[in-house]
């Protein structure tokens, strides 16, 4: 998992449109509210004791040279719609959090970019030079140990696995994602502030506190082994426009299409009447291969290998393939019968062929909507 963060990008925003207001103490002014209060503040206004929630007029006695700034939360919008665009460009999946934060999956992209650490260095270079922005990155299995790898700016901060329980064990518990208030709360009461405090304490004790679900994810981020499923970024949060998707996103040649396509076919008791693949690479092109009726009449195992013969054929380009869509018709079907076609007894028999299927591979049961001549040495 690799996380990036842009430290205070609207003020990145501000200083890119506006160079005189580079290292000098900046605030936005609230939206709401009648009277003037500060909404956001950098860490050089920090550093002068003014804080979000601050009436601009006390702001501005305790620190003259503070700027205020009207707040355009459109343009901060658009930002980072640019931003993920920019990430799409070299991972497909990934999860936009706040404002200059991402946590990108970059398994699959070695053959591309290299090592991901080089991957995360030519990010950071090129949003730079691409945007003006600066950025940071941490880079770890876990991804609650890669968002605090970022934060400590150290370039591209790299958690060696096996030791993300060790790094993440001098945090604050308020660090751990989804750390409620109420949660903290009563892990306060019990002695437990610190990341360490909680990583050797019992699933079962911890769930006393806190329902068990809750109790297993907080653990897990606690204890460096979370592992996120993380979405596309081209699709819109809690929202996917698929349903079977291969995992990691990798070049053709790297894609176990055969092996996941078998389990497929032998987990399902029926025949396959129609196999059709839809993938996109990186760039977004689209392509299509579909099954011929010859190939369906083929043991799983042959099938298996042809489609993923088929991908590769039509995968001409070397870049990486981020999605497979597996469109799979199932049932005997009409045209081509072996049976009576008013038969509504026809689906009963389909777990008897399945267990013939797996009995002997080589000598299937053909489906009866194949070919005549298929059934010549019958």
């Amino acid at each position: 998992m690799l996380s990036l963060w842009v430290p205070e990008m609207p003020f990145q925003l501000a200083c890119g449109r506006d160079g005189r207001l580079s290292d000098r103490p900046l605030a936005f002014l609230s939206p709401h509210g009648a009277t003037p209060v500060l909404w956001l503040v950098n860490r050089l206004a920090k550093s002068e004791g003014i804080a979000a929630g601050d009436s601009m007029d006390v702001a501005l006695r305790r620190c003259p040279g503070l700027y205020v700034l009207d707040p355009v939360p459109q343009l901060w919008s658009e930002a980072q719609v640019s931003f993920g665009e920019f990430l799409t460009k070299w991972t497909p999946q990934g999860a936009l959090g706040h404002m200059g934060e991402a946590l990108l999956d970059l398994h699959g992209t070695q053959g591309l970019y290299g090592h991901p650490k080089d991957a995360a260095n030519l990010m950071l270079r090129e949003l730079s030079g691409s945007f003006g922005w600066s950025g940071h990155g941490g880079l770890s299995g876990s991804g609650t140990a890669a968002k605090l790898a970022a934060r400590k700016e150290h370039g591209v901060e790299h958690v060696q696995d096996g030791f993300e329980a060790t790094f993440l064990a001098p945090h604050s518990l308020k660090a751990l994602p989804n750390m409620e208030g109420d949660t903290l709360f009563r892990l306060h009461r019990l002695g437990l502030y610190q990341i360490r405090d909680l990583q050797p304490v019992p699933l079962n004790v911890l769930s006393n506190v806190v329902r068990q679900d809750k109790a297993k994810t907080i653990l897990q981020c606690a204890r460096g082994e979370d592992r996120p499923k993380l979405p596309m970024l081209a699709d819109s949060p809690h929202e996917s426009r698929h349903s079977w998707r291969i995992e990691p996103p990798a070049v053709p040649n790297d894609v176990p299409l055969a092996s996941w396509l078998l389990d497929k076919l032998w987990r399902d008791k029926r025949c396959p009447r129609v196999i059709r693949l839809n993938w996109y690479d990186i760039d977004g092109m689209a392509h299509r291969w579909t099954a011929s009726d010859t190939d369906l009449t083929e043991p799983p195992l042959s099938i298996a290998r042809t489609a993923e013969l088929g991908f590769q054929r039509e995968s001409e380009r070397r870049v990486v393939v981020h999605r497979i869509e597996a469109l799979i018709a199932w049932g005997l079907g009409q045209p081509k019968s072996l049976f009576d076609t008013a038969d509504k007894k026809l689906e009963a028999i389909e777990p008897a062929l399945a267990k013939l299927r797996r009995r002997f591979p080589d000598h299937p049961v053909l489906p009866g909507w194949a070919r005549a001549s298929n059934f010549q040495g019958l």
